[in-house]
């Protein structure tokens, strides 16, 4: 209860604020936080003089400001700018103090130089603006303690490395964990771009028209643990040429993928490995073969009339397998081997047949999620208790068997109801 007035209360100080010529003023002095609701004048030395000496981090939710200037000598910490709409004209002059710059819903158009005053700069953030064209991720390396940079939803075309391919590596490495590039208008991206940043740990691609992603005859990214791609418009992936030994997590969601990602010899750790939503027919063994820590493999709203190999393939640690909304009408597994695999989901698939040694092949299946009416009845009926379990959840006319629809009939299973199935005269005569 004491915890909800506390949020009740800082709501209220919120909303009727205290006097302040800029608007509503939230001042957190004991945390150092100044929130501002709305910001009507330049957001210059003169307005950063008014700020209480004790306050490191300022938040603005709306300004009407057409110039930022940032001193030497103002000692703040943090800077978000949730809502800029006027906002055209950065000055930065060196600082050591700022760690955090955070601009939102602005017409900047581009990076400036000045950036490269704020050296102590962890976290950039300029989202939604109007960045357009191509941008040079090499300004990104002269600020020596940059961790995270989003540039999301803005409208750059391109992002390359523009640096003299005969310069050496800068003497201090990069610090750069994050980048975030989604939402733009990238259609190429060479994995060469990010060469220089050797502690990448997350890159974000999604929701670009990216057609092209390469890689050069060698890429070392030893740190990369996640590449997100989702939403483009790509037709192959190929990371032969990746070294990227700590890549856990690939999300290719929602392209137009007709086969499984290419991996190279020391790619070989990934733990999830999405690839929903693209034109997948046939499973790669070879490729899926390599990630002996995949623990996750979800390949729903593909294109798989089966899910077979003709060589005998495990995947150890395999736990998670989703093949829903497909063209599967067996769930014949043939040739994998899958020990660890405890959940399968095949929903929204014309399943006619599931086999009948499911549960002894894979032992520690414990959901099979399958709502496919046009499960044969009597398979049902011998696995009615891994039904009633909830171990099996199959398609349910909730409703009892008068919903079940035409061609449809029902196995009574006890606490689940009635469970849909196809109507056949033999499949009748034995239920009876």
């Amino acid at each position: 209860m004491e915890n909800i007035h506390k949020v009740l209360l800082v709501l209220i100080v919120v909303i009727l604020g205290a006097s302040h010529r800029n608007g509503a003023l939230c001042n957190r002095t004991k945390q150092r936080v100044t929130v501002l609701v709305s910001v009507e004048e330049e957001m210059d030395q003169a307005f950063f003089a008014h700020m209480p000496p004790t306050s490191l981090d300022v938040h603005v939710w709306h300004t009407e400001s057409k110039r930022l200037e940032v001193t030497t000598d103002n000692p703040l910490q943090a800077l978000s700018l949730m809502e800029a709409p006027k906002l055209q004209h950065l000055i930065l002059h060196p600082n050591a103090h700022l760690r955090q710059l955070i601009v939102r819903h602005c017409p900047l158009d581009g990076v400036a130089e000045q950036f490269r005053n704020l050296r102590e700069l962890r976290i950039l953030k300029i989202e939604q603006c109007r960045l357009t064209g191509t941008f040079d991720l090499g300004v990104l390396l002269a600020l020596h303690n940059l961790t995270s940079v989003s540039l999301e939803a803005n409208h750059i075309t391109e992002a390359s490395l523009l640096v003299d391919e005969t310069v050496a590596e800068p003497e201090q490495p990069s610090k750069l964990a994050r980048l975030d590039l989604s939402s733009n208008q990238i259609e190429y991206f060479h994995l060469d771009a990010v060469r220089l940043f050797p502690a990448l740990e997350e890159l974000s691609l999604g929701r670009n028209k990216l057609a092209t992603f390469a890689g050069g005859s060698s890429t070392f990214l030893p740190a990369l643990v996640m590449l997100d791609v989702r939403e483009n418009l790509l037709t192959e992936l190929d990371l032969s040429s990746c070294n990227c030994s700590s890549l856990l997590y690939l999300y290719a969601i929602g392209n137009r993928l007709t086969s499984f990602p290419v991996f190279s010899d020391s790619t070989v750790n990934i733990k999830v490995l999405d690839l929903s939503n693209n034109q997948l027919t046939v499973p790669d063994a070879q490729q899926l073969q390599k990630q002996q820590r995949l623990t996750s493999l979800l390949l729903s709203q593909n294109a798989f009339c089966s899910f077979t190999t003709a060589t005998e393939t495990e995947l150890p640690s395999l736990a998670r397998l989703e093949l829903y909304d497909n063209q599967l009408e067996s769930l014949d597994l043939r040739g994998w081997k899958l020990p660890a695999l405890t959940q399968l989901r095949v929903s929204q698939n014309p399943l006619k047949s599931i086999p009948d040694d499911l549960v002894a092949r894979y032992p520690n299946l414990t959901k099979l999620t399958c709502f496919c009416p046009d499960v044969d009845c009597t398979w049902i009926q011998r696995n009615a208790a891994n039904v009633r379990s909830g171990n099996f959840e199959m398609s349910v006319a909730w409703n009892g068997p008068k919903s079940v629809g035409k061609g449809y009939r029902c196995v009574t299973v006890p606490y689940v109801g009635c469970v849909r199935c196809p109507f056949k005269r033999t499949a009748e005569s034995e239920l009876e």
